[in-house]
Order: C-alpha cells, then structure tokens, then sequence
C-alpha cells in the first residue's frame, strides 16, 4: 500500500480512489480494509507525507518550497503548518538541526 500511495504522491493524484484503483480493489474495499487494521486513508497519507518532509528536508539542495510541492501541497503555508503539527517545529527548524527532539 506505501508503494501504491508513494506512487500516487509521485504523480500529484493521491486519492482514496486513484490508490484503489492502483490495488485493483473498490474505494470500499480499500476502506474495509484499512479499518480491519484500524487505519485510515487519511492517516496514512499524512504519516507517509511526515516521513518523506524528514527525509526531504534532511537535503539541503531541496528548497523549503519544492518540499512542500513534492509533498502534493499547492503551497508552502498548508506543509508549513502541517509539518508544525507532525514535529511541533517549523520546517526551517527541523533543517537547521534544532536540539529539540521531534514529537
């Protein structure tokens, strides 16, 4: 499924029904699924997004901006607050190596 969603992430379209239909199985199929495991798409989504800005942000060639783009947020403002919301920290923050411990 982190494939199929990395994928879908890639090429700017990650929706419930473009990763459905990645699997080869209905949204609801896909829905039934994720909570049997006590997951959501949303979840998922968001965790999968938390991991790549770390991992993005980790590079210093890749600009703030290209992050938030590569991320599928049509501008910085949304990944900015997001990525506070995922670390308790600012993006710049977390590039500069801030001693705090991520959340």
């Amino acid at each position: 499924m982190r494939r199929a969603l990395t994928a879908a992430l890639d090429e700017g379209n990650m929706t419930l029904k473009r990763v459905a239909a990645q699997l080869r199985m209905s949204e609801r199929s896909l829905q039934r699924r994720l909570a049997d495991e006590g997951e959501s798409f949303d979840a998922i989504v968001d965790a999968l997004r938390r991991d790549l800005a770390l991992r993005y942000l980790a590079d210093p060639k890749i600009a703030v901006a290209e992050v938030a783009y590569l991320l599928g947020y049509s501008e910085p403002s949304p990944f900015h607050r997001a990525f506070k919301r995922w670390t308790g920290r600012t993006p710049a923050e977390a590039r500069r190596g801030a001693s705090v411990p991520l959340t």
